[in-house]
């Protein structure tokens, strides 16, 4: 039943995503192994997500494997690592039927109603099926697969059948659902936007105006707006952080509120306190006693209304480059265009990437193409009541200076060779231009691709020609145990690597040639899922240009070692584990850079200071450290190789040593000439 109001349909489709998760396992079984499991989580069964389930179908997959299916169909919530029931998944543990599970998917996944549509008016096999939803939904799908996947469940559902010579028809089932089913049509993508004059905005609640109403009134407060570093736990994040905030309506203690952030998300404790200087900068907490903490009273508010916008318009009024991202994307605008507009208010790609989600996340921006952001209607209405900044590239407070210093965007200490930028900018264009500086199709691309990893610090080569790998990259583990990567460069004009560009076989054959424990594809983008679910299959890396470029940067600036790099050759998680070690990487840099700031501010009135002196001074920063952390950054600048504090006191507990800063000038010296002696020897 196709839905008559077609901005109704433009909603629906908005609100879909466009791939079936995956289920492990034999098709025949999937409907009956998804009933056992949600029974299993039912029964309170599903505590440990390495374990595997005990059901009636042979698996060899752990829950770990299941759970993205069942979160995905919104069945069960994870929570600190245990699953259970959400209110749909209590429905269907009521009324276990394919049909209730077919309805849930409908709900869920683009083109899943719709293709069982095409069959309405005559058989048809997948081929026929595919072609008509790739002309009607103007689709550039590389192979059947994605068609085949929806195809693959509506047999399960039985809502379709095999009639002979493979082609496929309705079931009564079927045809039932079809009469059921809100499905959308190719009008969809012709509608034009709604004007934001047809768009109803809710105001502010009081406390969060009073937030706008100071940039209006103030405009240098713009300026003193943060930079600080981002880190929210995914999926859903403006939910995550609300359940955060709401935890601290009451005032909590910080070990308090670690705890629950730990156990609610299942985070390593360095995780939970890597959050705290963002949930204090985006104006979400505060500190109201020693390492006590409580939502602010604008947190406060989103919290009792739950709009997404209130908490988009706290982060604008505390955070810089928020509303003005929807600005800038007014019109189609590609990501790298959007990074390069962020430099002029002084923010790295990074922390606009977490930005751009959190207004994805609200519905102010929205992705028409790949790697593209576009405002939406709500998007363009809603910047319209925001006070807006100009570029800040021109820092005038003392504040906004030592933020910059700790947030790593100064450039003078965040520099980089020229040399080594240029070899960014090629790699960037030729991700796009495989005939780049007059040379052979893709050459310029695998040279870059090489340069950059050299940068890093690895042994890198381009090889090319018929027969091997584009780029070979090798490093030693910290058992000294030599590890080889091989690098296959793909450089598309078009900005998207699809699953047909890749040969499998070659591949293969190119890892066992070269004795390779890693594969890794490099281009401007990859497109689809079902590129995405195959390379996760063969443990195939994929990394786009930007992102390595952004990893490069960010390894010389921290100094991380090769091993560390090397996380981004494993998959799934290994990107999302450089994340996070970069990030409490950058942390510990950031405390760094406070402690010595501090002792040269306090010194020569207090002659000396121990941890637990930094930790009351500084536990009302944006950084705000704990002592544990204190302790290990006394004892990195304390020891033999640096030596830039003394102990001038010791005591029965580390935290209560007092120490002295002394010869910092030598020491920075000597380090930088033992760095410039090491580069020179390896010239």
């Amino acid at each position: 039943m196709y839905i008559a109001d077609i901005q109704q349909q433009k909603i629906e489709w908005r609100r879909k995503g466009w791939s079936i998760p995956d289920l492990r396992g034999s098709k025949q079984e999937w409907f009956s192994l998804v009933k056992e499991l949600i029974g299993l989580v039912g029964n309170g069964q599903a505590s440990d997500l390495d374990a595997q389930p005990e059901t009636n179908i042979t698996s060899a997959y752990t829950w770990r494997s299941y759970a993205s299916f069942l979160k995905g169909m919104g069945l069960v919530s994870n929570r600190a690592g245990v699953l259970s029931l959400t209110e749909a998944g209590v429905a269907f543990l009521g009324k276990p039927t394919k049909r209730h599970l077919a309805d849930l998917m409908q709900n869920k996944v683009r083109l899943f109603g719709e293709t069982l549509g095409i069959l309405d008016n005559a058989p048809k096999t997948i081929e026929e099926v595919d072609k008509q939803l790739c002309e009607s939904f103007r689709l550039e799908w590389a192979n059947l697969s994605n068609t085949r996947r929806r195809m693959d469940w509506l047999e399960v559902f039985d809502l379709i059948h095999d009639i002979g010579n493979r082609k496929w028809s309705l079931t009564d089932m079927g045809k039932a659902a079809l009469n059921e089913w809100s499905l959308v049509t190719p009008a969809v993508l012709e509608l034009p936007d709604a004007e934001p004059s047809d768009i109803t905005i809710a105001d502010p609640p009081t406390e969060i105006a009073l937030l706008l109403q100071h940039l209006i009134d103030t405009p240098e407060a713009h300026r003193k707006r943060s930079t600080y570093n981002i880190w929210v736990p995914s999926p859903n994040r403006i939910h995550n952080l609300r359940v955060i905030t709401q935890f601290a309506l009451e005032r909590v203690s910080r070990t308090d509120l670690f705890q629950f952030v730990e156990d609610e998300f299942n985070l390593k404790k360095s995780s939970a306190e890597s959050m705290l200087p963002f949930l204090k900068a985006s104006g979400l907490l505060e500190e109201v006693g020693r390492c006590v903490y409580i939502a602010t009273p604008a947190a406060k508010a989103w919290c009792e209304k739950g709009n997404d916008l209130d908490f988009v318009r706290i982060l604008h009024a505390n955070m810089r480059f928020v509303g003005e991202v929807i600005n800038v994307a007014e019109n189609n605008i590609i990501r790298n265009d959007v990074y390069a507009q962020a430099k002029k208010y002084n923010l790295n790609t990074e922390k606009v990437r977490w930005i751009v989600g959190f207004l994805l996340e609200a519905g102010l921006l929205e992705e028409p193409q790949y790697l593209h952001l576009k405002s939406t209607p709500l998007g363009k209405k809603f910047v319209s009541t925001l006070p807006l900044a100009d570029s800040v590239t021109e820092e005038v407070s003392q504040e906004a200076e030592n933020t910059n210093a700790i947030d790593g965007n100064n450039n003078t200490n965040n520099s980089h060779p020229a040399e080594y930028e240029d070899i960014f900018t090629r790699l960037q264009v030729s991700a796009r231009d495989p005939m780049a500086e007059g040379k052979a199709s893709g050459v310029a691309f695998e040279e870059s691709i090489a340069e950059t990893f050299r940068f890093m610090g690895f042994d890198a080569k381009r090889i090319g020609g018929s027969g091997d790998t584009d780029v070979i990259v090798r490093w030693k583990d910290s058992d000294g145990k030599s590890v080889i990567a091989i690098v296959d460069g793909k450089s598309k004009s078009g900005g998207t690597v699809s699953h047909s560009d890749i040969s499998d076989v070659a591949i293969d054959t190119h890892k066992d040639k070269n004795n390779a424990d890693f594969v890794a594809i490099v281009g401007p983008g990859f497109s689809g899922d079902t590129i995405r679910n195959h390379a996760r299959k063969k443990s195939f890396a994929l990394i786009t240009d930007v992102e390595l470029i952004e990893i490069a940067r960010t390894s010389h600036k921290l100094g991380l070692s090769l091993e560390e790099i090397a996380l981004i050759f494993q998959v799934p998680d290994g990107l999302s584990h450089l994340d996070e070690l970069m990030t409490a990487k950058q942390r510990e840099m950031d405390i760094i850079t406070l402690v010595i700031s501090k002792f040269g501010q306090e010194q020569e009135m207090l002659g000396s200071l121990s941890a637990r002196d930094l930790y009351l001074l500084l536990r009302s920063t944006i950084v705000s450290p704990s002592l544990d952390e204190l302790i290990t950054v006394f004892e990195t600048l304390s020891s033999q190789e640096i030596g830039v504090l003394s102990p001038v006191k010791k005591a029965p507990f580390s935290e209560n040593t007092m120490y002295v800063l002394n010869g910092e000038k030598r020491t920075i010296n000597r380090l930088r000439a033992l760095a410039s002696a090491i580069e020179k020897g390896l010239i």
